[in-house]
């Protein structure tokens, strides 16, 4: 079987993808956007400086998968149209959505040549339309949409309050131009893959057909496997935060929680890897004495922190499953987090999860499981032990390959009946 996938504007995961389906046997064609050659690293760094990204050349340098069955297509000119049309959005001649929604259209046309050759098209939800899987169904080809966070009408809901608390909007309205696109491609699909059965859930509410959706969650690497050894605490209670540092992910409930904890005289420590986002906004004088942040670490740097934690605490709102928490669960870590993390994990046996947007209930279950060693240590365990049995990338390359071989039959079901309606028509 051969497979196009099209990530539209952006990384996410689909990298590690194209190599998942190449271990699987997959036949893969990767469409992305500009690929530096080798002797270009000081050229991007410059291009990150001016664009304000900072390692900008080590997150290009993922592009290149050197690998059998996978070969690259770079279609530069969409990437640098997307860098153009963002510049023009920071000086506010256009709305931050509707620059989205431009670079996701523009994104999915350039890629409309590309889309033949193959049995099916795995499209980023939001890169499919301004006809791109219109010409690959035209082609023959499956569609499968890959969407990878809760419908944005459930995020929208879930948001909206916390948001106005720091005069913000909630976005991820689906009246909006990216999501109006995003949905699109979800409809369109043959399939829907998305990351965890919480996904799943947001969509069949939102009327979504329940028998198109299937779940894959992503894989994590062996890296991060089985890192948490000793699970006694000498000293301070140390809690990783892993990732953007977002309103989103609930980071003011968990500031009230370590500042509710230390009135109550249990010493918290607070340490941050990841970006210092909008949740800046929630950070108050006086929490440097237990909050530090790393803008940016290597991959050993982080599996020491895992390593070294105590606890991994991510109180989110709204997620599709949580890279930073399958990884901490990897790792062994003890993780307290909401059901709306998505993870595949099981409360009281591997997690624990707290109500949402709920700071006293984050607070106790902090404080009871900062007192009980063995539960830390039975958490842990059992996290590590389901994730890295079931959840590696090479168990998501063989998942994913058999649901893109399912749309393709489905597709080719599809076909005939239409064709069988078509000639009793005449």
């Amino acid at each position: 079987m051969k497979a196009i996938i099209a990530t539209g504007f952006g990384k996410l995961h689909f990298h590690e993808t194209a190599r998942a389906l190449a271990a699987a046997g997959v036949e893969v064609n990767f469409l992305t956007g500009w690929v530096p050659k080798d002797n270009q690293t000081a050229l991007v760094e410059l291009l990150g400086k001016f664009l304000g990204e900072k390692h900008l050349a080590t997150r290009m340098a993922a592009r290149k998968i050197g690998i059998p069955g996978v070969s690259v297509t770079p279609v530069a000119w969409v990437e640098m149209a997307g860098t153009l049309i963002k510049l023009v959005q920071r000086s506010r001649v256009i709305p931050l959505d509707l620059a989205y929604g431009m670079e996701f259209r523009v994104a999915a046309w350039g890629s409309r040549k590309y889309l033949k050759d193959a049995d099916v098209l795995l499209v980023r939800s939001g890169a499919g339309q301004s006809g791109a899987i219109k010409e690959a169904r035209a082609n023959g080809l499956a569609i499968v949409t890959d969407h990878s966070i809760a419908h944005p009408a459930f995020m929208h809901r879930a948001l909206l309050e916390e948001f106005a608390r720091i005069g913000m909007s909630a976005g991820y309205d689906s009246r909006a131009d990216l999501w109006k696109l995003v949905l699109r491609d979800c409809a369109d699909a043959d399939l829907l893959m998305v990351n965890s059965d919480f996904v799943k859930k947001t969509f069949v509410e939102q009327g979504y057909p329940a028998d198109k959706v299937r779940v894959a969650y992503l894989g994590v690497r062996e890296e991060f496997f089985d890192l948490k050894r000793e699970y006694r605490i000498n000293g301070p209670v140390r809690i990783l935060f892993t990732g953007n540092f977002d309103v989103r992910k609930g980071v003011r409930i968990l500031l009230e929680a370590v500042r509710y904890c230390r009135r109550s005289g249990l010493d918290l420590r607070l340490e941050l890897i990841g970006n210092l986002g909008n949740g800046a906004s929630c950070l108050q004088p006086g929490d440097d004495l237990f909050f530090t942040h790393t803008p940016f670490a290597p991959l050993q740097q982080v599996a020491a922190a895992f390593a070294r934690a105590d606890l991994f605490v991510f109180p989110t709102f709204a997620e599709g499953s949580s890279r930073s928490g399958m990884e901490a669960a990897a790792a062994g870590l003890p993780i307290i987090t909401t059901e709306n993390c998505g993870l595949p994990l099981e409360h009281g046996k591997s997690v624990i999860y707290v109500p949402v947007n709920d700071s006293d209930s984050l607070a106790e279950a902090i404080s009871r499981l900062s007192l009980q060693e063995d539960v830390r240590e039975q958490l842990g365990r059992n996290a590590m032990r389901t994730v890295t049995e079931n959840y590696t990338w090479m168990h998501y390359g063989h998942q994913l390959a058999e649901y893109l071989e399912e749309a393709v039959e489905l597709a080719g079901a599809n076909r005939r009946s239409l064709v069988g309606l078509t000639r009793g028509a005449q």
